[in-house]
């Protein structure tokens, strides 16, 4: 099929989503998906992004979480800096309870945040509520349950001077704070 093709109906895809279309939304994101050639797989292709990303997102509105992780991993495999993509692999893990690869998922997120492609992209989840929810819930929650945590978080502390990274330098108070709550708990 040709790149129209494939835009066509993700744009049209899109289309019924504003409209809270979402069946036929998702029927024709597949139809879309199909049409998209193994060569057009690429991290240099924001439309297959949008679909894969899109698809994954109505997957997890609808509780099926294997769709929904298998579209995560076919972005990811050929832009693992995707930030939909790694935002919606972070809530995933949440409800698999594997608290160290989400924590090592959103700190991904918070690294891929500063590469400037946000507008190629067209991400959901580069808003500040986005970063709101990882902050508030999505962060303090992985890292209090991680096993891990002490390490990743040392990683942490390493990696934000080192990016110039401001979104990770936060994450590390957040550690911070979440350490002082617990302590603090425990005396």
């Amino acid at each position: 099929m040709t790149t129209e093709s494939y835009t066509a109906n993700y744009q049209s895809g899109l289309s019924y989503l504003k409209l809270n279309l979402k069946d036929p939304a998702r029927e024709t994101l597949k139809r879309a998906l199909a049409q998209v050639s193994q060569d057009e797989m690429r991290e240099d292709n924001p439309v297959y992004l949008g679909i894969v990303s899109t698809l994954a997102l109505l997957s997890l509105e609808q509780a099926d979480f294997e769709g929904a992780c298998r579209y995560v991993d076919q972005g990811l495999s050929v832009k693992k800096n995707h930030l939909d993509l790694l935002f919606l692999k972070a809530l995933l893990l949440m409800d698999q309870k594997k608290y160290d690869e989400m924590l090592e998922t959103i700190i991904h997120y918070l690294l891929a945040k500063g590469n400037g492609d946000e507008a190629v992209y067209d991400y959901r989840y580069a808003h500040e509520g986005a970063l709101k929810e990882i902050y508030e819930n999505l962060l303090p929650t992985s890292y209090r349950l991680a096993f891990q945590q002490t390490e990743i978080k040392e990683l942490v502390r390493k990696l934000y001077p080192a990016a110039r990274n401001d979104w990770l330098k936060k994450a590390h108070e957040i550690m911070d704070k979440t350490d002082d709550q617990r302590n603090h708990q425990e005396h």
